[in-house]
């Protein structure tokens, strides 16, 4: 027992203090809020617009906003305090979702739709900036593992809640969830550091005093990042949306089956996402981040033609594996390439590409989806992951001279 003690000691110590609250405030906000997703277009078609093509407009509401605030205000995550960014869209996001809890019209619900995505695109890259600058490069992708597995907890429990409350009054998982938020964000004001900004280089210094931009040049290795991951955005947008509309017509109990699915990839992920990490932190980035484009093509492929539960139950497992290693190997790698000074408009332009997926994909993939069938769809998705899997490993082939892998001691 003691040496046991001793080993979750030296765990704990290993990184600091910001990570854990960082868990604590991942875990309890995504437990609140994977009870709205799975059934959010279930919600909106049935209770509030009564369209199929209305609620899938109102879903790219949120990511068009993201896109919106990023191209125009990614600069606030590199010139104001990431702390204080994080607690204003902390904020921002629960007063939104507390709206939504009593939104009684489609108007009032996009609105609020808008300010929650709004609050989300300040969020998430000063978080990764905040994290980036206190946890050393070797630690980065087990750090982003740990984050994915704290999210995962709550994702694994909160479906199963969901379904209860989507059946006994929806609106309450929206109180929830702001209410969770607000603890985040006191969480976030007593424990977390104020970090100080990153030094300008010269040029970047000299720019901003005389109110210059930067080159596009600049983001170059960021916009090519953004751009390659469409794919991979493309096909969590049709998951987290058009999957459930064609699960509806193709399992019996759906609604069931649709909160199992993702509480087994919930689990999954707590048991093996952090592991999955350790264990492939030695091989090339370019091989994790194309494997797991060929995993969601596998999956992908399953959505389309699979029918049979536990089958579909089993392709959790790819889903899992590709999004444990490639995406953390991503998010790591964005912290390699991207300049001290500019690392908040990094992961804000890297990003852009789930919120570009999820403005235009829920609602093209309704179009396939309504005409032809889920199983085109997902076919559909699953070639564009083909194609996207071959352009990614050309690309990260031609920066491993650059950037040479930092292995974790």
């Amino acid at each position: 027992m003691n040496l046991l003690l001793a080993s979750l000691a030296r765990f704990l110590a290993a990184y600091p203090p910001l990570l854990w609250v960082r868990l604590f405030g991942e875990t309890l906000t995504s437990l609140s809020s994977t009870m709205i997703a799975p059934f959010l277009v279930l919600y909106l078609s049935e209770n509030v617009s009564g369209s199929v093509t209305v609620t899938m407009l109102v879903i790219g509401l949120q990511p068009f906003s993201e896109i919106v605030l990023t191209l125009f205000a990614g600069g606030l995550t590199d010139r104001i305090r990431r702390k204080t960014i994080m607690l204003a869209a902390l904020l921002i996001q629960g007063f939104a979702m507390l709206g939504m809890a009593f939104a009684d019209s489609i108007a009032a619900f996009a609105v609020l739709y808008i300010i929650n995505g709004a609050g989300r695109s300040l969020f998430i890259p000063a978080s990764r900036a905040h994290l980036a600058d206190a946890i050393l490069p070797a630690q980065m992708a087990s750090a982003f593992a740990l984050l994915n597995t704290s999210s995962s907890i709550g994702a694994a429990i909160g479906p199963l809640i969901g379904v209860i409350l989507y059946q006994y009054d929806p609106a309450m998982a929206f109180l929830f969830t702001a209410i969770s938020l607000l603890l985040y964000a006191i969480a976030v004001w007593w424990k977390i550091p104020q970090t100080p900004l990153p030094d300008l280089p010269a040029q970047a210094g000299e720019n901003a005093r005389s109110g210059k931009r930067e080159s596009w040049q600049a983001y170059r290795p960021a916009l090519a990042i953004m751009t390659l991951s469409l794919p991979i955005s493309l096909f969590y947008a049709q998951t987290e949306t058009n999957l459930q509309l064609h699960l509806k017509h193709t399992l019996p109990d759906y609604l069931h089956a649709l909160a199992l699915l993702i509480a087994v990839k919930g689990v999954l992920l707590i048991l093996f996402e952090f592991l999955l990490v350790k264990w492939t932190q030695h091989l090339p980035a370019r091989l994790l981040i194309t494997g797991a484009y060929g995993c969601f093509m596998l999956v992908s492929l399953g959505y389309a033609y699979i029918d049979y539960l536990p089958l579909l139950l089993a392709m959790q497992v790819l889903l899992v594996i590709g999004e444990s290693v490639g995406l953390t190997q991503l998010l790591a790698f964005v912290t390699r390439i991207s300049p001290p000074s500019m690392r908040g408009r990094y992961f804000a332009i890297t990003g852009t590409h789930w919120d570009i997926s999820r403005t235009c994909g829920p609602y093209l993939g309704s179009l396939v989806l309504l005409h032809n069938g889920g199983a085109l769809l997902f076919t559909l998705v699953a070639v564009i992951l083909a194609i996207g899997a071959w352009a990614m490993h050309h690309y990260l082939r031609s920066k491993e001279k650059a950037l040479p892998h930092a292995q974790e001691g």
